[in-house]
Order: structure tokens, then sequence, then C-alpha cells
């Protein structure tokens, strides 16, 4: 397993504050997640300006990239640019890196094949003028042009599926000591091992999870779950369709244009997965009630 990619800072900082208390102020401090701005090249040609938490930088922008359908494997990237990472362990060695001491808060990532002109990720072709405005159809629309169906049908255990924002939860180091970020985790089908990434954005969490994968070439992710915290909107369940995730957990609500989404492009879609109750609003027959949740009332 590679090594996370290196930080630029780390992911919380401790500041000075004043806190107020049953009718007294004092001088303490605490900690606070970081959010940085990261700027995103391909090929030298500005993309996008993403708002994340430092650390796992390569694998945000790949993951990005991958969900976008700019890249579909490792091999599609001829080198990246970024800042030093000062670790002989990274990168991989099949992937070149050029270690910029100016690239600060940037990766550039360079492909083997030029995308043609205009084309920078299948979100990018959706229609702009204001006549139209850009709705759920004309999303749909465009995302079934290059997005293919997730078809695994393994069939999980609900009491294993609830099982897992607790285990989320207790992979979250910056959160406990911060409360400042979001997570999300991929958990392979019979294995109890989580890989946990924390964001500023519960889709950049995401991102990173794929770029890891990607990384370390086990993509497509079938057979896999994923559980995020916080709601489940659209672009998280386009991201794990892209990545041929089976089933994704939220421990909050799901959007209408998510649910709509998982629904079309086959992925389970599990909401409100708290204790020993959830909302299951897409693809139910991937779940399967055994005697851990059926004896058990729920709340």
């Amino acid at each position: 397993m590679v090594e996370p990619s290196p930080l630029a800072r780390g992911p919380k900082e401790r500041l000075e504050i004043t806190r107020l208390e049953a009718g007294h102020s004092s001088a303490t401090t605490d900690e606070v997640a970081r959010e940085e701005p990261l700027q995103l090249l391909v090929d030298g040609a500005p993309v996008a300006i993403l708002m994340r938490t430092p650390g796992w930088d390569l694998e945000l922008c790949l993951g990005l990239l991958h969900a976008e359908g700019v890249i579909q494997r490792l091999s599609d990237v001829a080198m990246v640019r970024l800042a030093p990472s000062g670790q002989e362990s990274w990168p991989p060695a099949d992937l070149a890196v050029e270690a910029a001491p100016e690239a600060e808060n940037l990766v550039d990532v360079h492909l083997r094949s030029p995308l043609p002109a205009g084309r920078l990720g299948w979100q990018r072709a959706l229609p702009s003028s204001s006549a139209c405005g850009i709705c759920g159809s004309a999303t749909m629309e465009a995302l079934l042009r290059v997005q293919a169906p997730v078809l695994g049908r393994r069939i999980w255990p609900l009491s294993d599926i609830l099982g897992l924002p607790g285990r989320l939860a207790e992979s979250q180091p910056v959160f406990t000591s911060t409360g400042g970020l979001h997570a999300a985790g991929v958990v392979a089908f019979g294995q109890d091992k989580m890989a946990v990434a924390e964001d500023v954005g519960r889709h950049n969490a995401v991102d990173k999870l794929v770029g890891r994968a990607l990384l370390e070439d086990r993509l497509p992710l079938s057979d896999c779950c994923l559980v995020v915290s916080g709601r489940a909107g659209f672009e998280i369940v386009q991201k794990a369709a892209a990545a041929q995730i089976q089933v994704l957990v939220s421990i909050s609500a799901p959007s209408s244009l998510a649910v709509q989404t998982a629904e079309t492009l086959g992925v389970t879609l599990v909401g409100f997965a708290r204790g020993r109750s959830a909302n299951v609003y897409s693809h139910p027959e991937r779940l399967r009630l055994d005697p851990a949740t059926a004896s058990q009332p729920g709340r």
C-alpha cells in the first residue's frame, strides 16, 4: 500500500481564542480544521480551484479527474508536477513526478494523450446559457453519455451496513480534535479494514479515496461499499458510480437528484443510517435482513 501524498501543511492548526462560559471569559486555544485552495491544472492549463484540507492532494486531483472521465487508470497520466514531498517512499515507482518548490497548493497533471479542445470533464459539457439553465434532466443526460451503470449484485447483510457509520466515526482523528471535517470510508465485501479520508468537503474525501485506489491499481472498486458523513448529494453518487461502487451509505439525507442518479446508475443508496435503522432509496435488492437486525426493533 502506498503512503499518502505529503501534506503541504497539517490538516489542522491551533489558534488562540476567547472562551465564554457561565458569564466569564478566558484566553485559551482551540484546534480548527485547515482549509486552503488547491489549484488543479491539466497539461499546464487551469481546470479548477478546490477548497480542501491539505493532505492527499495528488489523490484528490486524480480522483476528481477520474470522476470527470478525464482519466481511467494511472497509465493515462504521463507525469505530475507538485511541491517536493520530502519522502523517499512517495510517489509510486511507475508515476513520474516533477518536484517543484514553487508548486505549493498546486497539482499539474500531464496526460499521455492530449484531451480534445474544450473537453475537461463531462460536467463542463453541461449547457450554461441563461436561456435554458442547468437542470436535473440536462445533468443526467450528460452523465449517461459517459457513465456505465454499476452492475454488481453482491448481497450485503444489513447489520454490516448499519455498522459502517460507527466505524467511520472511530477513524476520524482530525474530526475528533476539531469537529470541522467530513469523512468518507471504503470497505470491501467481507473485509474488516476500512480506508478513510477526511476533508472539509465530503466530495473531496471521496475523491481522495478514489485517487488512492487509482494509485494502487485497485479500480474499479467493485464489491465495495462507500460510507460518508453528512448528506448524500448528486456528486457523491456520481463519484461512487464512476468507481463502480455498489452501495453508498450516508448518515443523513439524500437529495432528490441523488436518488434519481442512484436509481438510474444502479447504486444502492442508503440514507439516515443511524443505530439500527436506515432508509433505502434505490436498489434494495443488494441488502439482506439478517438475524442481527431482524430480531431487533428499529428506533
